[in-house]
């Protein structure tokens, strides 16, 4: 069994903090020494707090959600809330739906995943097919 195939309620709360704080940081684009310097503690410490171990972390916060650039409550509950203005087609709002449903190193590797097919610039045709047909069919 993958970790992520581990169900989120056999997690520990230090593990999904652990992987907030990570999914966090990758997505600010800052490695591990770089978050450690802009919050003022050693790298090793954010390692420590990425793979479960929670330690100090208390105590660092508001500056880890300040450097990171998220509400203190991001970092202890994974969620966050802003009230925004959006028309959605019914198909976006299916992809939406479901993502939120995601894992949160999964949505980071389904954000990637995107950018990869949006990047894509060869002229090549991608080879997708409806969900539920086959590619011979």
């Amino acid at each position: 069994m993958t970790r992520n195939a581990v169900p989120a309620a056999q997690l520990s709360p230090g593990l999904e903090l652990g992987r907030r704080i990570r999914l966090l940081r990758e997505m600010a684009g800052l490695s591990q020494q770089q978050l450690a310097e802009k919050v003022g503690i050693s790298r090793s410490a954010v390692a420590f707090w990425e793979t479960g171990r929670s330690g100090h972390v208390g105590k660092h916060l508001g500056s880890l959600a300040e450097v990171l650039g998220v509400e203190p409550e991001v970092l202890l509950t994974g969620m966050a809330y802003k009230a925004i203005q959006a028309t959605l087609t019914p198909d976006e709002n299916t992809m939406l739906t479901l993502y939120r449903q995601l894992d949160p190193l999964i949505k980071l590797q389904a954000q990637k995943w995107i950018e990869r097919r949006v990047r894509n610039t060869s002229g090549e045709v991608q080879d997708v097919k409806p969900i539920g047909q086959s590619r011979t069919a």
